[in-house]
């Protein structure tokens, strides 16, 4: 028999852990949505064109116990995130814009300025899958300035865990990538020596799909002697020394390929009217990159008539 003050002792602590429990799971939910807050897609815009100076990224630091601002640059075509701090140099005119937006002009007596959505006049749909890939292509834009391998490849194509490093470091394209079937394909390379042997072979296979001698450091390959969607294996092998090295290599499937293609055709109709060539290919060129073509993306430039160097 359960005496009345034993039942009020536990009626109370089933009470107490009802209400513990209850603000738990509250504090869960609440947890749970702040979460979904931070991690909601962040919006940007970017530079299209600067005209009489400068624009500068305005951000804090810490110096001393005191914070101070600290000026950077902003390059063309550079994403940049709502609430950013902007500095437009004296004299200067420049324009930013979105996915789907306006151009949004701004001068020195604007400055400084907060970048702000509701300033822009969204002109189309953000949540498009070609916006998504808009963006994708910003983040990784090509800049007069980079070179390959001077931006770290965010794609996802390949594994880098097999990666040859030592004497096929230098090898192009490098191993393990995936590569769009557009003629020619150029194998390059800056190992030393004179004399080089250069072999193709499907993977797997022990026939050769094409073999040359060159004292070039760079061989143009036709492509129809790839399949789509094959893998292949190229070697390289130095006559002098024998020193050898190879790399992997797949050509897309034509179902790939032409999504690909279909994406990079339609960028350009995201940019606001009047934009140039070179800002084209150079945005087609970031969007390859974010792909992980890495190869492909730099082609695109060189096939375009867009130098690096």
């Amino acid at each position: 028999m359960i005496r009345r003050g034993d039942w009020s002792m536990e009626v109370l602590a089933r009470v107490l852990l009802l209400t513990l429990g209850t603000l738990g799971l509250g504090a869960f939910f609440f947890c749970s949505a702040s979460i979904a807050t931070e991690d909601a897609s962040e919006e940007y815009v970017y530079l299209v064109k600067s005209e009489g100076g400068k624009i500068y990224r305005i951000a804090e630091k810490a110096a001393g116990g005191q914070k101070e601002g600290v000026k950077k640059e902003i390059r063309r075509m550079e994403l940049i995130p709502s609430g950013t701090t902007l500095e437009v140099e004296k004299g200067a005119s420049v324009f930013l814009s979105c996915s789907g937006c306006s151009v949004l002009n701004l001068t020195d007596k604007d400055s400084p300025y907060v970048v702000r959505m509701k300033d822009l006049k969204k002109e189309g749909s953000t949540k498009s899958k070609i916006t998504e890939y808009f963006t994708a292509a910003l983040h990784h834009y090509i800049h007069p300035d980079e070179r390959p391998g001077s931006k770290t490849n965010l794609g996802t194509r390949g594994d880098p865990t097999v990666r040859k490093m030592g004497l096929c470091r230098d090898l192009w394209p490098a191993d393990n990538e995936d590569l769009m079937p557009v003629a020619p394909l150029t194998f390059k390379w800056e190992t030393k020596g004179t004399r080089f042997s250069l072999e193709i072979k499907e993977f797997g296979s022990h026939s050769p799909v094409f073999s040359e001698r060159t004292t070039s450091k760079k061989i143009d390959v036709p492509l129809r002697i790839f399949k789509p969607g094959r893998k292949y294996e190229w070697s390289l092998s130095e006559e002098e020394t024998m020193e050898r090295c190879h790399a992997t290599f797949t050509i897309l499937s034509k179902e790939e390929f032409g999504r690909i293609m279909e994406v990079v055709n339609q960028l350009p109709t995201v940019l606001p009217p009047g934009m140039d060539r070179e800002a084209k290919c150079r945005l087609q060129a970031g969007y390859l990159l974010s792909e992980g073509l890495h190869y492909d993306a730099w082609k695109w430039l060189e096939r375009n008539g867009i130098s690096q160097e």
